[in-house]
């Protein structure tokens, strides 16, 4: 989105010195362009799903990051945690977002980076991190298929953690009634460390173990 270009125009001109009018002029803005992202999502749900990963670089943009430190995204920015394709782990400072061409983009918030991962064969309709934050989860009705995946460090704990798939299932094909309501297709509910269970809109439940 154009939005989506400009802060990632203006994050990289700030770092040069001094910043240009441009990046202060966003910066002093922030509140009101996640007011903005905040009334798209009661309004226009299912068309933001679509561009999740574009806005969700526009949020880190323009929250207060050191809140994230202490407090979970969905107290910082309660609204984008409607989406069954984004997850916050607290324990690692990392934050997963399901796009809508299937790939994962992963934010680590210490480093500053994002990893973009290519998951799934269409639209990522839920994602989740493990309670302690080793594994993360994700889902898709495109493909019918759920994927388990792992970020393990660089040689030493140097470098830029990499993230892979450890485990796939393929799963039942959704009936078509079910599909009705995009933004209720499924949830990922970790019930332990190492079992999540898939809770799909037909009511159905189903456990995988990684």
């Amino acid at each position: 989105t154009t939005m989506a270009r400009e802060v990632a125009r203006c994050a990289a001109a700030a770092q040069s010195a001094p910043p240009s009018a441009a990046y202060l002029a966003l910066h002093k803005g922030r509140a009101e362009v996640l007011r903005g992202i905040e009334l798209l999502i009661d309004r226009m749900h299912n068309e933001v799903a679509e561009l999740l990963v574009e806005v969700m670089d526009i949020i880190l943009h323009c929250v207060d990051q050191s809140h994230l430190k202490s407090k979970g995204l969905n107290e910082v920015f309660p609204a984008i945690c409607r989406y069954n394709q984004v997850s916050h782990c607290p324990a690692t400072r990392r934050i997963a977002v399901g796009s809508h061409t299937g790939q994962l983009a992963m934010y680590e918030l210490r480093a500053g980076r994002c990893q973009s991962l290519a998951a799934h064969a269409g639209p990522v309709t839920a994602c989740a991190f493990s309670p302690d934050g080793r594994y993360l989860v994700s889902y898709a009705t495109a493909d019918n298929r759920l994927s388990f995946w792992q970020s393990t460090a660089g040689m030493f704990g140097l470098g830029a953690a990499q993230t892979r798939c450890v485990k796939c299932y393929s799963t039942a094909p959704m009936a078509d009634v079910a599909r009705l309501n995009p933004a209720r297709l499924a949830r990922l509910v970790w019930t332990n460390s190492r079992t999540v269970t898939l809770m799909l809109a037909d009511g159905s439940e189903t456990r995988f173990n990684v």
